[in-house]
Protein backbone atom coordinates (compact mmCIF):
# COMPACT_ATOMS: atom_id res chain seq x y z
CA UNK A 1 0.00 0.00 0.00
CA UNK A 2 1.37 3.33 -1.00
CA UNK A 3 2.31 5.25 2.12
CA UNK A 4 1.02 8.73 2.80
CA UNK A 5 2.83 10.57 5.57
CA UNK A 6 0.65 12.45 7.95
CA UNK A 7 2.99 15.39 8.27
CA UNK A 8 5.19 16.84 5.54
CA UNK A 9 7.85 19.47 6.27
CA UNK A 10 6.82 22.90 4.99
CA UNK A 11 4.38 21.38 2.76
CA UNK A 12 2.46 19.06 0.79
CA UNK A 13 2.53 17.05 -2.27
CA UNK A 14 1.77 18.85 -5.51
CA UNK A 15 -0.87 16.36 -6.59
CA UNK A 16 -0.62 16.41 -10.35
CA UNK A 17 -1.39 12.77 -10.98
CA UNK A 18 -4.97 11.76 -11.64
CA UNK A 19 -5.68 8.64 -9.67
CA UNK A 20 -3.66 7.99 -6.52
CA UNK A 21 -5.56 6.90 -3.41
CA UNK A 22 -8.84 8.23 -2.17
CA UNK A 23 -7.83 11.89 -1.90
CA UNK A 24 -6.89 12.11 -5.57
CA UNK A 25 -9.79 10.17 -7.01
CA UNK A 26 -12.10 11.97 -9.34
CA UNK A 27 -15.00 12.66 -7.04
CA UNK A 28 -15.13 12.76 -3.29
CA UNK A 29 -18.13 13.47 -1.16
CA UNK A 30 -20.18 16.34 0.21
CA UNK A 31 -23.68 17.88 0.19
CA UNK A 32 -24.28 20.43 -2.59
CA UNK A 33 -22.81 23.87 -1.82
CA UNK A 34 -22.40 23.09 1.85
CA UNK A 35 -19.33 23.19 4.02
CA UNK A 36 -19.21 19.97 5.94
CA UNK A 37 -17.09 19.77 9.03
CA UNK A 38 -19.75 18.08 11.09
CA UNK A 39 -20.09 14.98 8.94
CA UNK A 40 -23.36 14.68 7.11
CA UNK A 41 -25.29 11.45 7.15
CA UNK A 42 -27.29 9.97 4.32
CA UNK A 43 -29.96 7.43 5.18
CA UNK A 44 -31.94 6.19 2.17
CA UNK A 45 -33.62 3.78 4.59
CA UNK A 46 -34.62 5.25 7.94
CA UNK A 47 -32.67 3.70 10.80
CA UNK A 48 -35.05 2.62 13.54
CA UNK A 49 -35.05 4.78 16.63
CA UNK A 50 -33.16 2.75 19.20
CA UNK A 51 -32.24 3.29 22.83
CA UNK A 52 -28.62 3.92 23.79
CA UNK A 53 -26.88 0.56 23.76
CA UNK A 54 -23.64 -0.69 25.21
CA UNK A 55 -21.47 -3.42 23.79
CA UNK A 56 -21.17 -5.19 20.47
CA UNK A 57 -18.28 -5.81 18.06
CA UNK A 58 -17.19 -3.40 15.35
CA UNK A 59 -15.46 -4.88 12.28
CA UNK A 60 -12.71 -2.92 10.52
CA UNK A 61 -9.78 -3.70 8.23
CA UNK A 62 -6.13 -2.77 7.71
CA UNK A 63 -3.03 -4.02 5.90
CA UNK A 64 -0.60 -6.55 7.31
CA UNK A 65 1.59 -4.98 10.00
CA UNK A 66 5.38 -5.23 10.11
CA UNK A 67 5.23 -3.59 13.55
CA UNK A 68 2.50 -2.50 15.93
CA UNK A 69 4.67 0.16 17.50
CA UNK A 70 3.20 3.48 16.29
CA UNK A 71 6.62 5.15 16.37
CA UNK A 72 8.09 2.59 13.93
CA UNK A 73 5.04 1.87 11.76
CA UNK A 74 5.25 2.89 8.09
CA UNK A 75 1.70 2.04 6.95
CA UNK A 76 -1.08 4.57 7.33
CA UNK A 77 -3.89 1.96 7.43
CA UNK A 78 -2.14 0.41 10.42
CA UNK A 79 -1.66 3.88 11.91
CA UNK A 80 -5.42 4.52 11.67
CA UNK A 81 -6.05 1.45 13.84
CA UNK A 82 -3.24 2.24 16.27
CA UNK A 83 -4.96 5.59 16.92
CA UNK A 84 -7.62 3.54 18.72
CA UNK A 85 -4.94 2.36 21.18
CA UNK A 86 -2.72 5.45 21.48
CA UNK A 87 -3.71 9.04 22.11
CA UNK A 88 -1.57 11.85 20.61
CA UNK A 89 0.44 14.48 22.43
CA UNK A 90 -1.75 17.15 20.78
CA UNK A 91 -4.84 16.44 18.69
CA UNK A 92 -6.84 18.39 16.11
CA UNK A 93 -10.45 19.29 16.80
CA UNK A 94 -13.21 19.33 14.20
CA UNK A 95 -11.99 22.76 13.01
CA UNK A 96 -8.46 21.39 12.53
CA UNK A 97 -7.20 23.41 15.47
CA UNK A 98 -4.54 21.99 17.85
CA UNK A 99 -6.22 21.13 21.15
CA UNK A 100 -5.18 19.42 24.39
CA UNK A 101 -4.85 15.67 24.60
CA UNK A 102 -1.91 14.24 26.58
CA UNK A 103 -0.63 17.80 26.74
CA UNK A 104 -3.11 19.90 28.69
CA UNK A 105 -1.56 23.36 28.21
CA UNK A 106 1.40 25.07 26.59
CA UNK A 107 2.96 28.45 25.89
CA UNK A 108 5.73 29.84 23.69
CA UNK A 109 8.55 32.08 24.84
CA UNK A 110 9.11 35.55 23.38
CA UNK A 111 11.07 34.14 20.43
CA UNK A 112 8.19 31.88 19.42
CA UNK A 113 10.52 28.88 19.14
CA UNK A 114 10.60 27.43 22.68
CA UNK A 115 7.44 25.65 23.79
CA UNK A 116 6.81 24.94 27.47
CA UNK A 117 4.27 22.13 27.72
CA UNK A 118 2.37 20.79 30.72
CA UNK A 119 1.14 17.21 30.57
CA UNK A 120 -1.93 15.83 32.25
CA UNK A 121 -0.95 14.11 35.49
CA UNK A 122 -3.93 11.74 35.56
CA UNK A 123 -3.23 9.67 32.43
CA UNK A 124 -2.41 6.02 33.01
CA UNK A 125 -1.10 3.44 30.60
CA UNK A 126 -3.20 0.35 30.08
CA UNK A 127 -0.90 -1.57 32.44
CA UNK A 128 -1.77 0.86 35.24
CA UNK A 129 1.44 2.93 35.29
CA UNK A 130 1.42 6.72 34.94
CA UNK A 131 2.26 8.54 31.73
CA UNK A 132 5.00 11.09 32.49
CA UNK A 133 7.43 13.45 30.79
CA UNK A 134 9.90 10.55 30.59
CA UNK A 135 7.56 8.85 28.11
CA UNK A 136 7.31 11.98 25.97
CA UNK A 137 11.08 12.41 25.82
CA UNK A 138 11.54 8.68 25.15
CA UNK A 139 9.04 8.88 22.25
CA UNK A 140 10.72 11.92 20.73
CA UNK A 141 14.13 10.24 20.98
CA UNK A 142 12.78 7.06 19.40
CA UNK A 143 11.18 8.98 16.55
CA UNK A 144 14.39 10.92 16.03
CA UNK A 145 16.23 7.63 15.49
CA UNK A 146 13.48 5.96 13.46
CA UNK A 147 13.71 5.32 9.72
CA UNK A 148 12.78 7.98 7.20
CA UNK A 149 9.60 6.19 6.10
CA UNK A 150 7.79 5.96 9.42
CA UNK A 151 4.47 7.78 9.47
CA UNK A 152 5.44 10.44 12.00
CA UNK A 153 9.06 10.99 10.99
CA UNK A 154 8.44 14.44 9.55
CA UNK A 155 7.44 15.67 13.01
CA UNK A 156 11.12 15.80 13.87
CA UNK A 157 11.94 18.09 10.94
CA UNK A 158 10.41 20.94 12.91
CA UNK A 159 12.06 20.15 16.26
CA UNK A 160 15.66 20.96 17.14
CA UNK A 161 15.74 20.01 20.82
CA UNK A 162 13.63 18.74 23.71
CA UNK A 163 14.10 18.17 27.41
CA UNK A 164 12.22 17.19 30.54
CA UNK A 165 11.53 20.09 32.91
CA UNK A 166 9.44 18.24 35.50
CA UNK A 167 7.58 15.00 36.12
CA UNK A 168 4.72 16.26 33.96
CA UNK A 169 6.36 19.00 31.91
CA UNK A 170 8.65 19.22 28.91
CA UNK A 171 10.29 21.91 26.83
CA UNK A 172 10.43 21.59 23.05
CA UNK A 173 12.58 23.88 20.92
CA UNK A 174 11.60 24.33 17.27
CA UNK A 175 13.96 25.21 14.45
CA UNK A 176 12.12 28.45 13.75
CA UNK A 177 8.99 30.30 14.76
CA UNK A 178 6.29 28.79 12.54
CA UNK A 179 2.49 28.84 12.78
CA UNK A 180 2.39 25.09 12.05
CA UNK A 181 4.72 23.91 14.82
CA UNK A 182 1.96 22.65 17.09
CA UNK A 183 0.58 20.55 14.23
CA UNK A 184 3.84 18.63 14.23
CA UNK A 185 3.05 17.34 17.72
CA UNK A 186 0.13 15.14 16.65
CA UNK A 187 2.33 12.17 17.37
CA UNK A 188 1.58 9.14 19.56
CA UNK A 189 3.42 8.70 22.85
CA UNK A 190 4.70 5.27 23.91
CA UNK A 191 5.70 3.99 27.35
CA UNK A 192 9.40 4.09 28.17
CA UNK A 193 9.01 1.54 30.95
CA UNK A 194 7.01 -0.87 28.78
CA UNK A 195 9.41 -0.92 25.84
CA UNK A 196 12.42 -0.73 28.10
CA UNK A 197 15.00 -0.34 25.34
CA UNK A 198 16.47 2.54 23.42
CA UNK A 199 16.24 0.39 20.32
CA UNK A 200 12.52 -0.12 19.81
CA UNK A 201 13.10 -2.50 16.91
CA UNK A 202 14.63 -4.99 19.33
CA UNK A 203 11.85 -4.74 21.90
CA UNK A 204 10.02 -8.01 22.62
CA UNK A 205 6.83 -5.93 22.74
CA UNK A 206 7.13 -4.71 19.16
CA UNK A 207 3.96 -6.62 18.14
CA UNK A 208 2.17 -6.19 21.48
CA UNK A 209 1.08 -2.54 21.65
CA UNK A 210 0.21 -1.06 25.04
CA UNK A 211 -1.30 2.39 24.88
CA UNK A 212 -3.50 4.88 26.69
CA UNK A 213 -6.57 5.16 24.45
CA UNK A 214 -10.10 3.84 24.40
CA UNK A 215 -9.16 0.34 23.27
CA UNK A 216 -6.52 -2.15 24.40
CA UNK A 217 -4.72 -4.78 22.37
CA UNK A 218 -5.83 -8.41 22.80
CA UNK A 219 -4.12 -10.31 20.00
CA UNK A 220 -2.68 -10.14 16.50
CA UNK A 221 -2.87 -13.13 14.17
CA UNK A 222 -0.66 -12.53 11.08
CA UNK A 223 -2.55 -12.50 7.77
CA UNK A 224 -5.83 -12.89 9.64
CA UNK A 225 -6.89 -10.34 12.27
CA UNK A 226 -6.16 -8.08 15.20
CA UNK A 227 -8.53 -7.86 18.16
CA UNK A 228 -9.00 -4.88 20.50
CA UNK A 229 -11.12 -4.59 23.64
CA UNK A 230 -12.70 -1.60 25.35
CA UNK A 231 -10.73 -0.44 28.36
CA UNK A 232 -10.79 2.20 31.08
CA UNK A 233 -9.75 5.53 29.64
CA UNK A 234 -8.12 8.57 31.22
CA UNK A 235 -9.81 10.84 28.68
CA UNK A 236 -13.18 11.47 30.27
CA UNK A 237 -15.33 8.76 28.75
CA UNK A 238 -15.21 5.08 27.93
CA UNK A 239 -16.16 3.68 24.56
CA UNK A 240 -19.62 2.14 24.24
CA UNK A 241 -18.44 -0.54 21.80
CA UNK A 242 -16.96 -3.57 23.56
CA UNK A 243 -14.69 -5.05 20.91
CA UNK A 244 -13.08 -4.27 17.57
CA UNK A 245 -12.02 -7.02 15.18
CA UNK A 246 -9.65 -5.80 12.47
CA UNK A 247 -9.39 -8.01 9.40
CA UNK A 248 -6.01 -8.10 7.65
CA UNK A 249 -6.74 -7.09 4.06
CA UNK A 250 -4.46 -7.15 1.03
CA UNK A 251 -5.79 -4.24 -1.04
CA UNK A 252 -8.64 -1.80 -1.66
CA UNK A 253 -10.61 -4.29 -3.79
CA UNK A 254 -10.58 -6.70 -0.87
CA UNK A 255 -11.73 -3.91 1.43
CA UNK A 256 -14.67 -3.23 -0.88
CA UNK A 257 -15.60 -6.91 -1.13
CA UNK A 258 -15.51 -7.31 2.66
CA UNK A 259 -17.79 -4.33 3.11
CA UNK A 260 -20.21 -5.55 0.45
CA UNK A 261 -20.42 -8.94 2.13
CA UNK A 262 -21.12 -7.36 5.51
CA UNK A 263 -17.81 -8.61 6.91
CA UNK A 264 -16.72 -5.08 7.86
CA UNK A 265 -18.72 -2.09 9.04
CA UNK A 266 -16.80 0.86 7.56
CA UNK A 267 -15.19 1.75 4.25
CA UNK A 268 -13.58 4.99 3.07
CA UNK A 269 -14.36 5.65 -0.60
CA UNK A 270 -14.42 8.38 -3.20
CA UNK A 271 -17.73 9.21 -4.84
CA UNK A 272 -16.57 7.48 -8.00
CA UNK A 273 -16.33 4.26 -5.99
CA UNK A 274 -19.59 4.67 -4.10
CA UNK A 275 -21.60 3.02 -6.83
CA UNK A 276 -19.42 -0.08 -6.69
CA UNK A 277 -20.83 -1.12 -3.34
CA UNK A 278 -24.24 -2.75 -3.37
CA UNK A 279 -24.19 -3.88 0.23
CA UNK A 280 -27.73 -3.29 1.39
CA UNK A 281 -26.40 -2.53 4.86
CA UNK A 282 -24.33 0.42 3.60
CA UNK A 283 -27.22 2.83 3.98
CA UNK A 284 -25.28 5.62 5.64
CA UNK A 285 -22.39 7.76 4.63
CA UNK A 286 -20.44 10.38 6.50
CA UNK A 287 -18.70 13.03 4.45
CA UNK A 288 -15.60 14.85 5.55
CA UNK A 289 -13.49 17.56 4.00
CA UNK A 290 -10.06 16.61 2.73
CA UNK A 291 -7.10 18.87 2.03
CA UNK A 292 -7.24 18.18 -1.69
CA UNK A 293 -7.70 21.52 -3.45
CA UNK A 294 -8.57 22.03 -7.14
CA UNK A 295 -7.80 25.30 -8.92
CA UNK A 296 -7.18 26.97 -12.28
CA UNK A 297 -3.73 28.53 -12.57
CA UNK A 298 -2.53 31.39 -14.77
CA UNK A 299 0.86 31.65 -16.44
CA UNK A 300 2.12 35.06 -15.33
CA UNK A 301 4.88 35.09 -17.93
CA UNK A 302 2.07 35.74 -20.43
CA UNK A 303 1.25 39.43 -20.73
CA UNK A 304 -2.45 38.58 -21.07
CA UNK A 305 -2.70 37.43 -17.44
CA UNK A 306 -0.79 40.33 -15.96
CA UNK A 307 -4.01 42.27 -16.53
CA UNK A 308 -6.16 41.76 -13.40
CA UNK A 309 -9.33 42.47 -15.40
CA UNK A 310 -8.60 39.49 -17.63
CA UNK A 311 -8.04 37.25 -14.60
CA UNK A 312 -11.26 38.44 -13.01
CA UNK A 313 -13.17 37.95 -16.25
CA UNK A 314 -11.98 34.35 -16.52
CA UNK A 315 -12.89 33.75 -12.86
CA UNK A 316 -16.37 35.10 -13.55
CA UNK A 317 -16.87 32.62 -16.40
CA UNK A 318 -16.06 29.55 -14.32
CA UNK A 319 -19.42 27.93 -13.39
CA UNK A 320 -18.33 26.57 -10.00
CA UNK A 321 -21.78 25.64 -8.75
CA UNK A 322 -22.58 23.72 -11.91
CA UNK A 323 -19.18 22.01 -11.73
CA UNK A 324 -19.81 21.09 -8.10
CA UNK A 325 -23.15 19.54 -8.95
CA UNK A 326 -22.28 17.80 -12.19
CA UNK A 327 -18.56 17.06 -11.97
CA UNK A 328 -18.08 16.56 -8.23
CA UNK A 329 -21.58 15.03 -8.02
CA UNK A 330 -22.39 17.66 -5.38
CA UNK A 331 -19.58 16.37 -3.20
CA UNK A 332 -17.07 19.09 -2.49
CA UNK A 333 -16.85 22.59 -1.04
CA UNK A 334 -16.74 25.47 -3.51
CA UNK A 335 -14.21 28.00 -2.24
CA UNK A 336 -12.66 31.38 -2.96
CA UNK A 337 -9.58 30.57 -0.88
CA UNK A 338 -6.73 28.08 -0.80
CA UNK A 339 -7.41 27.54 2.92
CA UNK A 340 -9.72 24.64 3.70
CA UNK A 341 -13.19 26.06 4.58
CA UNK A 342 -13.22 23.90 7.71
CA UNK A 343 -9.97 25.33 9.13
CA UNK A 344 -10.29 27.63 12.11
CA UNK A 345 -8.35 30.39 10.34
CA UNK A 346 -10.37 30.24 7.10
CA UNK A 347 -11.52 33.71 6.05
CA UNK A 348 -14.98 33.72 4.43
CA UNK A 349 -15.13 37.49 3.92
CA UNK A 350 -13.02 37.79 0.78
CA UNK A 351 -13.62 39.08 -2.73
CA UNK A 352 -15.82 36.59 -4.58
CA UNK A 353 -16.13 35.92 -8.29
CA UNK A 354 -19.52 34.40 -8.91
CA UNK A 355 -20.47 32.96 -12.28
CA UNK A 356 -21.60 36.10 -14.10
CA UNK A 357 -21.14 36.44 -17.85
CA UNK A 358 -22.20 40.10 -17.92
CA UNK A 359 -19.67 40.95 -15.22
CA UNK A 360 -16.98 39.07 -17.14
CA UNK A 361 -17.76 41.12 -20.23
CA UNK A 362 -17.61 44.32 -18.15
CA UNK A 363 -14.13 43.38 -16.88
CA UNK A 364 -12.94 42.79 -20.46
CA UNK A 365 -14.45 46.00 -21.78
CA UNK A 366 -12.60 47.88 -19.03
CA UNK A 367 -9.38 46.61 -20.61
CA UNK A 368 -10.51 47.53 -24.14
CA UNK A 369 -11.23 44.03 -25.39
CA UNK A 370 -13.70 44.31 -28.28
CA UNK A 371 -14.68 42.36 -31.36
CA UNK A 372 -13.61 45.05 -33.82
CA UNK A 373 -13.73 42.87 -36.95
CA UNK A 374 -16.93 41.02 -35.96
CA UNK A 375 -15.36 37.56 -36.28
CA UNK A 376 -16.62 36.48 -32.86
CA UNK A 377 -13.16 36.76 -31.23
CA UNK A 378 -12.24 39.67 -29.01
CA UNK A 379 -9.19 41.74 -29.82
CA UNK A 380 -7.50 44.93 -28.75
CA UNK A 381 -4.80 47.26 -30.00
CA UNK A 382 -2.25 48.74 -27.63
CA UNK A 383 0.52 50.99 -28.92
CA UNK A 384 -0.23 49.75 -32.44
CA UNK A 385 0.15 46.14 -31.29
CA UNK A 386 -2.97 44.09 -31.99
CA UNK A 387 -3.65 40.91 -30.06
CA UNK A 388 -6.53 38.47 -30.02
CA UNK A 389 -8.17 36.94 -26.95
CA UNK A 390 -6.67 33.49 -27.42
CA UNK A 391 -6.17 30.99 -24.58
CA UNK A 392 -5.08 27.38 -24.19
CA UNK A 393 -6.08 25.30 -21.15
CA UNK A 394 -3.72 22.54 -20.04
CA UNK A 395 -4.89 19.51 -18.07
CA UNK A 396 -3.78 15.91 -17.63
CA UNK A 397 -6.02 13.40 -19.36
CA UNK A 398 -5.90 10.82 -16.57
CA UNK A 399 -7.85 13.15 -14.28
CA UNK A 400 -11.51 13.33 -15.26
CA UNK A 401 -12.35 16.17 -12.87
CA UNK A 402 -9.64 18.39 -14.35
CA UNK A 403 -10.72 17.49 -17.85
CA UNK A 404 -14.33 18.44 -17.13
CA UNK A 405 -13.33 21.72 -15.45
CA UNK A 406 -11.25 22.59 -18.53
CA UNK A 407 -14.09 21.73 -20.92
CA UNK A 408 -16.68 23.75 -19.04
CA UNK A 409 -14.40 26.75 -18.63
CA UNK A 410 -13.55 26.63 -22.34
CA UNK A 411 -17.24 26.57 -23.32
CA UNK A 412 -17.99 29.66 -21.23
CA UNK A 413 -14.91 31.54 -22.43
CA UNK A 414 -15.88 30.92 -26.04
CA UNK A 415 -19.27 32.43 -25.21
CA UNK A 416 -17.66 35.75 -24.27
CA UNK A 417 -15.44 35.94 -27.33
CA UNK A 418 -12.32 33.93 -26.52
CA UNK A 419 -10.60 31.55 -28.90
CA UNK A 420 -9.87 28.56 -26.68
CA UNK A 421 -7.75 25.47 -27.25
CA UNK A 422 -7.95 22.48 -24.94
CA UNK A 423 -4.54 20.94 -24.28
CA UNK A 424 -5.10 17.54 -22.72
CA UNK A 425 -1.84 15.69 -22.13
CA UNK A 426 -0.66 12.49 -20.45
CA UNK A 427 0.60 13.18 -16.97
CA UNK A 428 4.31 13.17 -17.83
CA UNK A 429 3.85 15.67 -20.67
CA UNK A 430 1.54 17.75 -18.48
CA UNK A 431 4.25 18.07 -15.83
CA UNK A 432 6.88 18.89 -18.43
CA UNK A 433 4.73 21.71 -19.78
CA UNK A 434 4.16 23.11 -16.31
CA UNK A 435 7.87 23.03 -15.55
CA UNK A 436 8.81 24.68 -18.85
CA UNK A 437 6.02 27.27 -18.73
CA UNK A 438 4.52 26.02 -22.00
CA UNK A 439 0.88 26.80 -21.18
CA UNK A 440 -1.61 29.64 -20.73
CA UNK A 441 -4.03 28.28 -18.15
CA UNK A 442 -3.80 24.94 -16.39
CA UNK A 443 -6.16 22.93 -14.20
CA UNK A 444 -4.31 21.49 -11.22
CA UNK A 445 -4.63 20.32 -7.65
CA UNK A 446 -2.69 20.40 -4.41
CA UNK A 447 -2.84 17.86 -1.62
CA UNK A 448 -2.01 20.09 1.32
CA UNK A 449 -0.23 18.76 4.35
CA UNK A 450 -2.03 18.82 7.67
CA UNK A 451 0.74 21.25 8.69
CA UNK A 452 -0.47 24.58 7.25
CA UNK A 453 2.01 26.37 5.00
CA UNK A 454 1.08 27.94 1.67
CA UNK A 455 4.37 29.61 0.80
CA UNK A 456 5.24 27.04 -1.83
CA UNK A 457 2.27 27.94 -4.02
CA UNK A 458 2.55 31.73 -3.97
CA UNK A 459 5.91 32.93 -2.70
CA UNK A 460 8.26 34.51 -5.23
CA UNK A 461 11.08 32.30 -3.95
CA UNK A 462 9.15 29.25 -5.20
CA UNK A 463 9.02 30.36 -8.85
CA UNK A 464 10.47 27.52 -10.89
CA UNK A 465 9.50 25.03 -8.19
CA UNK A 466 5.91 24.45 -6.97
CA UNK A 467 4.88 27.98 -7.95
CA UNK A 468 4.14 26.91 -11.52
CA UNK A 469 2.17 30.12 -12.14
CA UNK A 470 5.44 32.11 -11.90
CA UNK A 471 3.50 34.49 -9.68
CA UNK A 472 5.51 37.21 -7.92
CA UNK A 473 4.14 39.87 -5.62
CA UNK A 474 6.13 41.53 -2.83
CA UNK A 475 3.04 42.29 -0.74
CA UNK A 476 1.84 38.68 -0.95
CA UNK A 477 5.37 37.54 -0.01
CA UNK A 478 5.25 39.71 3.10
CA UNK A 479 1.82 38.39 4.07
CA UNK A 480 2.99 34.81 3.56
CA UNK A 481 6.00 35.46 5.77
CA UNK A 482 3.78 36.98 8.46
CA UNK A 483 1.40 33.99 8.37
CA UNK A 484 4.30 31.57 8.46
CA UNK A 485 6.04 33.16 11.44
CA UNK A 486 2.97 33.88 13.58
CA UNK A 487 2.82 31.82 16.77
CA UNK A 488 -0.03 32.85 19.05
CA UNK A 489 -3.62 32.14 18.06
CA UNK A 490 -4.77 35.72 17.52
CA UNK A 491 -1.78 36.57 15.33
CA UNK A 492 -2.20 33.42 13.24
CA UNK A 493 -5.86 34.15 12.60
CA UNK A 494 -5.19 37.78 11.69
CA UNK A 495 -2.23 36.95 9.46
CA UNK A 496 -4.12 34.29 7.52
CA UNK A 497 -7.17 36.53 7.20
CA UNK A 498 -5.04 39.30 5.67
CA UNK A 499 -3.32 36.83 3.35
CA UNK A 500 -6.56 35.32 2.07
CA UNK A 501 -8.18 38.71 1.51
CA UNK A 502 -5.22 40.04 -0.46
CA UNK A 503 -4.86 36.83 -2.50
CA UNK A 504 -8.56 36.98 -3.46
CA UNK A 505 -8.10 40.56 -4.64
CA UNK A 506 -4.96 39.76 -6.62
CA UNK A 507 -6.33 36.46 -7.97
CA UNK A 508 -3.06 34.59 -8.64
CA UNK A 509 -5.21 31.54 -9.45
CA UNK A 510 -8.91 30.64 -9.42
CA UNK A 511 -9.94 28.53 -6.45
CA UNK A 512 -12.45 25.88 -7.45
CA UNK A 513 -13.19 23.46 -4.60
CA UNK A 514 -11.92 21.26 -1.82
CA UNK A 515 -12.84 17.64 -2.32
CA UNK A 516 -14.51 15.45 0.26
CA UNK A 517 -14.19 11.78 1.04
CA UNK A 518 -16.92 9.47 2.30
CA UNK A 519 -16.97 7.06 5.20
CA UNK A 520 -19.49 4.39 4.25
CA UNK A 521 -21.10 2.71 7.22
CA UNK A 522 -23.30 -0.29 7.82
CA UNK A 523 -26.55 0.61 9.53
CA UNK A 524 -25.26 -1.06 12.72
CA UNK A 525 -23.21 2.06 13.47
CA UNK A 526 -24.78 5.20 14.88
CA UNK A 527 -23.93 8.03 17.22
CA UNK A 528 -21.57 10.98 16.78
CA UNK A 529 -19.68 9.71 13.74
CA UNK A 530 -17.50 12.66 12.68
CA UNK A 531 -14.48 11.48 10.70
CA UNK A 532 -11.50 13.71 10.07
CA UNK A 533 -8.96 13.20 7.31
CA UNK A 534 -6.29 12.97 10.01
CA UNK A 535 -8.32 10.48 12.08
CA UNK A 536 -11.27 8.59 10.66
CA UNK A 537 -12.17 7.26 14.12
CA UNK A 538 -11.87 10.62 15.88
CA UNK A 539 -15.14 10.31 17.86
CA UNK A 540 -15.28 6.52 18.25
CA UNK A 541 -15.90 6.85 22.00
CA UNK A 542 -19.30 8.31 21.04
CA UNK A 543 -20.30 5.53 18.65
CA UNK A 544 -22.87 2.82 19.35
CA UNK A 545 -23.80 -0.42 17.62
CA UNK A 546 -27.39 -1.26 16.79
CA UNK A 547 -27.81 -5.01 16.76
CA UNK A 548 -30.65 -6.29 14.59
CA UNK A 549 -32.92 -8.71 16.47
CA UNK A 550 -32.34 -12.30 15.43
CA UNK A 551 -35.05 -13.76 13.21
Amino acid sequence: MKKQKMLICFALLFALAGCTRQIQTETTAQQHNQSVQTATQNQPQQTPQVPVQEGGTLYLCMRSALTLNPILNEDDSVDAILKLIYMPLIKLDQNHKPTPSIAQSWSFDETGTVLSMNLRSDITWQNGTNLTADDVIFSLQALDRAGENVVYKDCMKYISNYRKTGTYSVEITFRQNFSGNLYALQMPIVSRQYYGSENLEQSPNDMIPMGNGYFAFEKYVPAKEMVLNKCNSSFGTMAHIDKIVVTISTDEDTDLYSFEQGLTDLLVVSSSDMGKSDNENSTKYYEYTTNYFDFVGFNFTKSLFQDSNVRKAIASTLPKESILENVYLSRGSVTESFVNPQYWFYEANVTKYDFDIEQAQTYLEASNWKDTNEDGILDRTTNELTETFQISILYNTENEIRKQIAIRLADELRGIGAEVFLDGQPYEIYVQKLQSGNFDLFVGGWQFSVVPDYSFILHSSQVGQANYMRYQNAEIDALLDAAYSSVNEADIKTAYSNLQKKAAEELPFISVAFRNSVLLSSDRVYGEVKPLESNIYDTINQWFLYEQPSS
